[in-house]
């Protein structure tokens, strides 16, 4: 592989609107064009793209490249998704050298982008495709919450007739969802994150379930209520999944926020829980000791679980014992308009994607794998893979879209001001819904 590029540059923010991932494996229909909107995008069991009639065939056997000269492909990536000298960072450097021994006339060239704000990688990649379009990369790993906005500018190539159909057929829904856009597959995700429950066994014997058990035991409980995480998660296990395309619900709401006061007023949530911005955050103030129950992420329980003998995995407590929580994830995506350059991209995702080589991968990166089957091979618990794969099943995807910056700051806001009495729970969840709209 050629030396790494490493670049800086300008970006513009991201979003928020909310997608229900539902639980059914297979399901009919395809997925209509995702529109920018204020509203909450639901994803139900027939609204689960399957893959069309162009990406069930079979990447060619004998695509353009085979009888040209040599190729550099130029990646854009991440640090934290890059070869470089972290043990996971290693291993991809050795994949893309290996890819490279085997396709010799292939060359892949790095080049790091920021992974947000001005100057990042998505505002980059917009940028360049409004003005210098012939200046794109010839592909990129995403943020999977960032692939709609990318999508919009029309940096973003369809996969379809590249890919073979089970690298799609396999995706968790979120992932299946976060990938599928105007009927054609534009990006193919790989890793994934989730979000749930963390508590000290010696402490709490068994974990609550539902919003009353935490009133009863009375265990303090750490949230991320700076975010919108700690709302979706808990909004997505009361809402009725009923229609693909729906406004925030007022009852729904109100009871989330009614839940938040309510462990705020009983003692449950220490102040300094309403300033928690961040999953990575709760996580922190749990291994400081500040409560023995809190919302965390996968990824970090897998990192620093071996160090915390004290510390086990439960799904976070909802209204009615639901199953509440939200995933991230990173997806492989093709920008480059050449069709030569497009099999060249197409076959280093290929390889890249392979069971063996992202098994690996994912378990040195402490990641989750993007669909159901290497669940089982990344996560050598068995246990928590399975309540892994139910998590990730029905979980949250939170795409990054301008309209849902409105609406996450709509519900801080509305945290922060029942959270100090300064208004109801309903009052709040009216502004939050008049923001939604």
């Amino acid at each position: 592989m050629r030396p790494q590029q490493i670049a800086s540059n300008r970006i513009a923010a991201c979003v928020i609107v909310l997608m229900i991932g539902a639980s059914a494996i297979a399901c009919a229909g395809t997925v209509a064009p995702t529109p920018i909107s204020t509203t909450l995008t639901l994803v139900t069991a027939t609204s689960i793209p399957k893959p069309t009639a162009n990406a069930s065939r079979s990447v060619p056997t004998r695509t353009p490249i085979a009888s040209t000269g040599a190729i550099t492909l130029t990646l854009w990536t991440t640090e934290d998704l890059a070869p470089g000298s972290t043990p996971d960072g290693k291993i991809w450097r050795n994949q893309f050298d290996a890819f490279t021994a085997a396709n010799p006339n292939i060359y892949i060239n790095v080049v790091l982008k920021k992974p947000t704000g001005k100057g990042g990688l998505l505002d980059f990649l917009a940028t360049t495709s409004a003005i210098v379009p012939s200046q794109l990369p010839d592909l990129v790993i995403l943020d999977i919450a960032d692939i709609p906005t990318a999508f919009d500018t029309g940096a973003l190539q369809p996969l379809d007739g590249w890919l073979p159909v089970e690298m799609t057929s396999d995706l968790f829904p979120f992932a299946a969802q976060a990938a599928h856009h105007s009927n054609q597959w534009i990006a193919l995700p790989f890793a994934a994150d989730t979000q749930h429950l963390v508590y000290k066994p010696g402490t709490v014997k068994t974990p609550p379930k539902t919003w009353d058990d935490l009133y009863r035991q009375r265990f303090a409980i750490l949230l991320p209520l700076a975010s919108e995480d700690a709302f979706i998660a808990q909004y997505t296990a009361i809402a009725p999944v009923t229609s693909t395309t729906t406004q925030l619900d007022l009852t729904t709401t109100t009871a989330v926020l009614s839940f938040f006061k309510r462990a705020h007023d009983l003692g449950l949530m220490s102040e300094a829980v309403v300033g928690l911005k961040s999953s990575t955050e709760t996580w922190a103030a749990f291994v400081a000791g500040q409560a023995p129950l809190a919302q965390a992420m996968a990824s970090q329980y897998l990192a620093e679980s071996d160090k915390l003998t004290d510390t086990l995995y439960a799904q976070l407590p909802t209204r009615d014992g639901n199953i509440g929580t939200l995933a991230s994830g990173s997806a492989f995506a093709i920008t480059t308009r050449d069709p030569v350059r497009q099999a060249a991209a197409a076959r280093f995702i290929q390889w890249m994607v392979q069971s063996d080589r992202m098994t690996t991968w994912l378990r040195a990166a402490r990641k989750l794998p993007a669909n159901r089957s290497m669940v089982t091979q990344v996560i050598e618990s068995t246990a928590y893979a399975v309540f892994l794969r139910e998590e990730l099943a029905r979980a949250a995807y939170v795409p990054h879209t301008p309209a849902n910056d409105k609406i996450a700051d709509a519900l801080r806001s509305a945290i922060l001001n029942v959270w100090k009495g300064q208004t109801t729970p309903d009052e709040a969840a009216r502004a939050v819904v008049a923001a939604s709209k």
